[in-house]
């Protein structure tokens, strides 16, 4: 799921959860005010009703009982107002042409209407403290509505806390339980406490409210949807932006590990995701540069290392290699003849009278015949031979891939060249010549004894008068 999407879901989930539970407790807490009001209301006017009838009677026992009592609610004599709203022909008592009471207010409805004793259902249960019956449903205050169930029901006890009214939960002449008593309200008549009522009860609602409660939960569930269609589209909008930056981020980062390290984001805005934006690219710029003082530093390095190389494998007054590294290239290419039965020679020479040269002309003047020997041997070398300055005023020359007699003639063109350079440019008397012996079977084991066998060639040049080339034949 991508981070977009789960942006998406958490701003809905949290629209809809703070709207359900705004909503929720609203519609709790209105439910439970109107029904509190509405319970108070009643009870008020629930001991109004009976305070009347028992003013009128003096007391529950003298007067016509329940079936009294239903029928002074019906007569109209002290009608009290009704929580749906009915108007006042709703409260009289139907007449047989159903067009409601007369509106004479005086006393209880003529006999040719049903009276409470004829509805057809026989005796009245719940009359006398010792039927034993448990009262019908609806005994209590019930002022007539249309269509059923009455808006209210109360417990109505007389003085002495026996049952009266049962509204449905206790039984008529039963005790009225000390918790019930705690709430009960007096009910007066000449300063003497006649009857209690009780606000314990059954609250139906009415139409109208039940409409009320209906628009409330119809108006939560538009809360509901409306707030779903704003998550979507607050994170919609949202995750676009956040979506976008940090799709550019991931595209750096992999640009990053692929190699290329200088990368730039947008910043849009100033919040965090603009702040790691920043901080990116700062980072980006803060790497890259460091990989590039990196590479500057590490190719001077191996530059530095090649020179370091270069310098102990090399003579520091001639530029040639010197015999150390001599040693190893030699013993290399003695190793790959052999393997590959492929011609070597090994050339050792020496200049002629050295020592006279440094006592004659100075050894300034000796270092400088050095110089222009090495160079005349490097110059004429190909990229596969190998010479270094052995030691002193001795030069050894490695030629792979050669012959005796091919090795011993670049030898003496060698030697010709040095006896023919115009040393009298360095001093005016000054003259060089080299002698050099030429060996080039392998059948000598090593490239230590080849250079061996060559110089003893070397030094029966040196006895044969110098300036001249030795090699076996």
């Amino acid at each position: 799921m991508s981070l977009r999407t789960k942006f998406m879901l958490a701003l809905l989930l949290t629209g809809l959860a703070a709207v359900a539970m705004v909503g929720g407790l609203a519609y709790v807490g209105m439910t439970k005010k109107v029904d509190t009001i509405r319970r108070e209301q009643a009870a008020d006017q629930f001991h109004s009703v009976v305070t009347a009838y028992l003013q009128k009677y003096g007391n529950w026992q003298a007067s016509p009982g329940k079936q009294g009592f239903d029928a002074f609610m019906q007569s109209g004599e002290h009608p009290p107002p009704l929580s749906d709203g009915a108007q006042d022909e709703d409260r009289r008592p139907p007449r047989e042409d159903g067009r409601g009471a007369q509106d004479d207010g005086r006393g209880p409805p003529r006999e040719d209407r049903r009276g409470p004793q004829d509805d057809g259902r026989g005796p009245p249960r719940g009359e006398g403290p010792d039927d034993g019956q448990r009262p019908p449903r609806g005994e209590g205050y019930r002022p007539p509505r249309r269509g059923g169930e009455p808006p209210f029901r109360f417990i109505l006890a007389d003085q002495d806390f026996k049952v009266l009214l049962g509204a449905g939960v206790y039984r008529h002449g039963e005790a009225l339980p000390e918790a019930a008593r705690k709430d009960a309200r007096a009910v007066t008549v000449n300063g003497s406490v006649v009857a209690y009522v009780s606000p314990e009860g059954v609250i139906t609602p009415s139409k109208q409210e039940l409409q009320y409660l209906a628009a409330m939960r119809d108006a939560l569930w538009y809360g509901v949807s409306g707030a779903a269609v704003l998550a979507l589209v607050l994170g919609l909008l949202l995750s676009r932006s956040l979506g976008r930056t940090l799709g550019h981020l991931t595209s750096a980062v992999r640009a990053m590990h692929g190699g290329s390290l200088l990368q730039r984001v947008p910043v849009e805005g100033k919040d965090e995701v603009a702040e790691l934006a920043a901080a990116f690219n700062d980072m980006s710029e803060k790497l890259a540069r460091s990989h590039q003082e990196l590479q500057e530093s590490h190719q001077t390095i191996l530059q530095q290392a090649e020179q370091m190389r270069e310098l102990s494998v090399r003579d520091a007054l001639t530029k040639l290699h010197n015999r150390r590294h001599f040693d190893e290239q030699a013993t290399t290419l003695f190793s790959h003849a052999v393997r590959h039965k492929r011609p070597l020679a090994m050339v050792i020479g020496d200049i002629d009278y050295f020592k006279k040269i440094n006592d004659q002309f100075s050894h300034a003047t000796g270092d400088a015949v050095l110089r222009q020997v090495g160079e005349i041997l490097r110059s004429h070398m190909r990229l596969s031979d190998l010479v270094a300055r052995y030691g002193g005023e001795e030069f050894v020359i490695a030629f792979p891939e050669t012959e005796l007699p091919q090795a011993a003639a670049l030898c003496d063109k060698l030697r010709g060249i040095i006896e023919a350079f115009p040393w009298h440019q360095v001093h005016p008397d000054l003259k060089v010549t080299m002698s050099m012996g030429v060996y080039a079977d392998l059948a000598a084991g090593t490239a230590e004894a080849m250079l061996q066998k060559a110089d003893a060639l070397l030094y029966r040049a040196k006895e044969t008068g110098r300036n001249r080339v030795c090699f076996a034949a």
